[in-house]
């Protein structure tokens, strides 16, 4: 197997949102999930967890100029079994082999747990639970 290539889609501290309801995807990164197509607003796709876990989420955009792109089936599940909470962080990435390219590589998708102390963040620790 060839070199493997793993690029940084984006990072997002949570919100009370992201947490409670759906995760807001920065509209920026749209380009760097699966196309839609015509008439087409909602998808789903894998993402790998650091412990090899295959989640199953469902990202969907408005229709329309501004698409606001958001991932809800699945979410709840990962947030639950993650224990995340507000300020937590989570990154997507893409990870591509050379024979991976033609059918676009997988997702990755890990989190980081944000250190407080006295409502301070201090930093940020790997979860791999």
């Amino acid at each position: 197997m060839g070199k493997t290539n793993e690029n940084l889609l984006f990072s997002k501290a949570l919100t009370k949102t992201d947490i409670n309801n759906k995760f807001s995807v920065k509209s920026k990164s749209l380009a760097s999930f699966p196309p839609f197509g015509a008439q087409t607003y909602a998808q789903d796709f894998n993402a790998e967890d650091e412990g090899g876990k295959k989640w199953l989420f469902r990202l969907i955009i408005r229709k329309g100029k501004h698409k606001k792109p958001v991932i809800s089936a699945g979410w709840r599940s990962f947030v639950r079994q993650k224990k995340l909470k507000i300020d937590d962080k989570v990154l997507f990435f893409k990870e591509q082999n050379e024979a991976e390219i033609a059918t676009g590589g997988k997702y990755k998708i890990k989190v980081q747990k944000a250190v407080k102390v006295f409502k301070a963040i201090m930093g940020y620790v790997p979860c791999m639970g």
